[in-house]
């Protein structure tokens, strides 16, 4: 009959169109997978759901590989791990737990080659290294010391050069004490503290590092004649003319006119040289500066200081050997760390530059 006819008709249009729409749907869903994983990843093949932040903020449109953003960190539930690759600009699972039908969230941050930085401006920045072991025959100290490199993960651009390369000055200064002594320690202080220093790197960020105050001053006496006679030699206090860089007094010990580059470059971007210990920020901190300095007082007393700055962000000096007619004084000081580290260039960061919301280098 007609109605038979129709109703199998009707049947048949229906599962026509359904297989049609099934068949829509997959090529849609393919296309829309082929499109979004290679750019703006929405699902893997996991069924893994994908949300994302631009700079905190949720954002409307995925980013693709030529915007000014990278990603930084992938989060998911179900305690699956997985990562964002940059080059591929996709979703790397490192550990799916055999989950299915999760969902993971990217973390994207808006990135400069530090074209916009200026100086003063904060950078987050951690070293590698989280133990470095300082030896007694670096500082003439009894005990061998350790400090934590990766403590200091604030810092300050003194400088940008013109390689393309950032000095940065730890905004911090180090949780403990560093302490030199005696002869030796004057001997070796300015070498021991960039060998400090170069502990603050890390590889494939940075391409150097110094101790601020250095500029070329002997690193390590090695001639100490004048030291041996408790340096009756010298007549004058550590001054321009007596004590350049590269002299023979300068190289024996007799002090030097340590470099204000550092000073100066600090002072200009910070505002000040005072600085707080990295775990006590309220409390303010003093700090070596890699130079030495000789005086004589009118009782005819010798000493041999190394310099620092004090709590209140002026410059002075700790005594480390006094010799006065015959008589030794052999002292121990101590004061924190506070190094300079130099950003590679080209280096890649998100962030704004303040306090707040400092250049994220890694």
């Amino acid at each position: 009959s007609k109605k038979l006819t129709y109703s199998i008709i009707g049947i048949l249009v229906i599962i026509g169109s359904i297989n049609l729409f099934k068949t829509y749907a997959f090529f849609e869903e393919k296309r829309e997978f082929n499109v979004l994983k290679g750019r703006i990843p929405e699902f893997s093949q996991e069924d893994i759901q994908i949300s994302f932040t631009i700079d905190g903020e949720k954002g409307n449109q995925f980013p693709d590989k030529t915007s000014r953003y990278v990603g930084k960190t992938v989060t998911c539930e179900k305690e699956v791990e997985a990562s964002w690759n940059n080059e591929t600009w996709g979703l790397e699972i490192i550990n799916s737990h055999q989950q299915k039908r999760i969902n993971c969230s990217v973390e994207f941050k808006t990135i400069s080659e530090f074209s916009e930085a200026k100086l003063g401006d904060y950078v987050s920045y951690t070293p590698s290294k989280t133990n470095y072991e300082i030896t007694s025959d670096l500082t003439g100290y009894n005990t061998v010391q350790s400090i934590n490199p990766s403590e200091l993960n604030l810092w300050r651009i003194i400088r940008k050069n013109s390689d393309g390369s950032i000095d940065l000055v730890s905004e911090y200064t180090s949780s403990t004490l560093v302490y030199f002594r005696d002869v030796k320690g004057y001997e070796k202080y300015i070498g021991a503290l960039n060998k400090i220093a170069s502990q603050y790197e890390t590889s494939g960020v940075t391409s150097g590092s110094r101790y601020i105050g250095y500029d070329g001053q002997t690193e390590y006496i090695t001639d100490d004649t004048a030291l041996k006679i408790a340096p009756a030699t010298w007549t004058e206090n550590t001054n321009l003319s007596n004590s350049p860089k590269g002299s023979l007094r300068e190289a024996q010990g007799g002090g030097d006119v340590y470099s204000e580059t550092d000073i100066n470059l600090v002072k200009r971007a910070c505002g000040t040289l005072q600085a707080y210990k990295v775990d006590v920020t309220t409390t303010e901190s003093k700090y070596w500066i890699a130079s030495r300095i000789f005086s004589l007082n009118s009782n005819n007393t010798w000493f041999l200081h190394v310099r620092h700055v004090n709590h209140l962000g002026q410059e002075g000096y700790a005594n480390l050997f006094i010799y006065n007619e015959g008589n030794i004084n052999r002292s121990i000081s101590n004061s924190y760390l506070r190094p300079i580290v130099t950003l590679k260039s080209g280096i890649q960061a998100s962030g704004t530059g303040s306090s707040e919301n400092p250049w994220k280098v890694n």
